[in-house]
């Protein structure tokens, strides 16, 4: 299961200069909860909605200031083809609810721990359903 299934695609992102009030924007319009900082097509960053809070809101930054100057830098980032486990395993070592994805460096998509959640269950649903049906297959398993 690779994380290229789970992703949303394509990624809302923002660019690094772009004002703090245009990423409020982007997230609250797409419903998401943290945007990529895209230079040209490379991840550079990653600002979420506690970055807005905290470091613009909170001190009383203007709504003006840009996006570079309250994103998180040096973002931890998974390739499309890479395991849903080991994404995960990347979430809980650097501690975010958010993962951009890319292919070969270019951003394809954004994964949120939800998103990861709400895939691992439609997977477990299925096999739960492939199951029964071979339980009531003659031939199949006997129930238990």
């Amino acid at each position: 299961m690779e994380i290229k299934y789970a992703m949303n695609s394509p990624a809302v992102s923002v660019s690094p200069d772009a004002a703090v009030q245009e990423a409020a924007r982007r997230m609250a319009d797409a419903g998401v909860g943290a945007l990529p900082v895209v230079q040209g097509e490379r991840v550079i960053g990653v600002v979420t909605d506690r970055d807005l809070v905290v470091r613009a809101l909170a001190p009383g930054l203007s709504p003006q200031v840009k996006v570079e100057d309250v994103m998180s830098t040096d973002p931890v980032t998974v390739e499309a083809d890479t395991p849903v486990t080991a994404a995960l395993h990347a979430m809980r070592s650097i501690n975010t609810r958010h993962l951009p994805v890319v292919d070969h460096g270019r951003l394809v998509g954004m994964v949120s721990f939800d998103d990861l959640f709400s895939y691992l269950s439609l997977q477990f649903e299925a096999l739960t359903d492939v199951v029964d049906a071979v339980r009531r297959t003659p031939g199949g398993s006997p129930s238990h």
